[in-house]
């Protein structure tokens, strides 16, 4: 159920800051960032015929407070978006993300970390989360509940780190739909189009070979559920992490998994692998690359393998200038209908830091999506952000 993409038109920027929000506990922090954005899709619900396009305007408000008292932190990092788009005023929506967690230092080896997270969002058809929604539907209400409790033992990264989390996801997705009758004065109403949950736990653990070198190793079970089909998955892996000369970060997971979903069960590798280069002081290059088995959010499967490979290219012009060329390739296999898809993206970032407190964003990017049988599908984007930080 916890979906990376690589590359997801026009919600890229507005989760740049708050996506670490909870992973920093070394100091207080009140931070506030606002942003505009103006972005200009051409083909809006993805699709190879009867293309829409439109423009949209977001306004965003980010904040991170982060409070350090002794022996436990409170962090709550909260973000708010409004989109209006010009023609297609049925996608306008506002969408929201509150993050809470306490982090409880019981020694300077044993720490425990309580984290929620409660997330709402429209997405449109064919895009992330609505990547299987028919075009005809436009748009879907995408709600994400989840609560993680976490034990990490061996706080010394010199040494060894074992961290043990158990939590719970609720994930429902609904749709608008209109009523038959044309009577005036009728309203639409919302209709459930996926439910998810699921119970996981988990553990990870590193030893340090020497100051360059650990070992890697991973284990966890999700107890899942799409709809009123059961499916549970099991992963086993062990990897390595590698620093070198400073330059380059090396980090590489595999494993076995393991999914049964109603009686059936698949087997198959699992992988999380990243390498990032700092070629030169200006020059650097981040290769990453993924597998993994998860729930599926088309109806007519539970489950699917996703597989994805991405190559960003940075340079650093000066200190307030940075260009980057983004590739990456995903392929989705559903597992209940052996029907494939496959999504080539690229994307062109151009970031100028304008002072202290200013930043603008621009880029291009593009998306095809192939599946077989059926007739390419494409669209390009253009967006663009000013943000402060306060």
């Amino acid at each position: 159920m916890f979906r990376q993409y690589l590359f997801v038109f026009s919600t890229l920027f507005l989760s740049i800051h708050s996506k670490a929000a909870t992973s920093d506990w070394e100091q207080a922090k009140h931070e506030l960032h606002t942003a505009l954005q103006f972005v200009h899709n051409s083909n809006l619900y993805f699709q190879p015929s009867v293309v829409v396009a439109d423009e949209k305007l977001v306004a965003s408000v980010q904040y991170h407070w982060l409070e350090l008292f002794e022996g436990y932190a409170v962090a709550v990092p909260l973000s708010i978006s409004s989109s209006h788009y010009a023609d297609q005023s049925g996608l306008s929506s506002t969408d929201h993300r509150l993050a809470p967690a306490v982090k409880l230092f019981l020694s300077d080896a044993v720490d425990i970390t309580v984290q929620s997270q409660w997330q709402r969002e429209l997405a449109r058809a064919g895009f992330g989360k609505g990547e299987f929604l028919d075009p005809a539907a436009q748009s879907l209400t995408d709600e994400h509940k989840s609560l993680e409790l976490s034990l990490q033992l061996g706080r010394s990264p010199d040494k060894q780190q074992l961290t043990l989390s158990a939590g719970r996801d609720l994930r429902q997705q609904t749709i608008q739909q209109q009523p038959e009758s044309q009577l005036l004065f009728t309203e639409a109403h919302a209709a459930l189009f996926t439910s998810q949950q699921g119970n996981f736990v988990s553990a990870n653990y590193g030893h340090r070979l020497n100051e360059n070198s650990s070992l890697l190793a991973q284990a966890a079970i999700r107890r899942e559920q799409q709809g009123v089909v059961p499916s549970e998955l099991y992963q086993l892996g062990a990897g390595w992490s590698t620093h070198y000369a400073g330059s380059q970060q090396f980090q590489f997971v595999a494993g076995q998994f393991r999914r049964d979903t109603a009686g059936q069960q698949s087997n198959g590798y699992y992988w999380q692998a990243n390498n990032l280069w700092q070629i030169s002081r200006q020059w650097q290059l981040d290769l990453v690359t993924s597998r993994n088995s998860v729930l599926s959010y088309a109806t007519a499967s539970v489950s699917q393998l996703e597989t994805r490979t991405g190559v960003t290219l940075g340079y650093q012009w000066n200190d307030a200038h940075q260009i980057a060329l983004s590739s990456s390739h995903n392929k989705a296999r559903l597992d209940e209908q052996q029907l494939q898809k496959t999504r080539l993206e690229l994307a062109l970032r151009w970031q100028w830091q304008l002072g202290s407190n200013w930043q603008q964003q621009l880029q291009l990017q593009g998306a095809r999506l192939a599946q077989p049988a059926m007739p390419d599908k494409t669209a390009t984007e253009l967006f663009w952000q000013v943000s402060r930080l306060w």
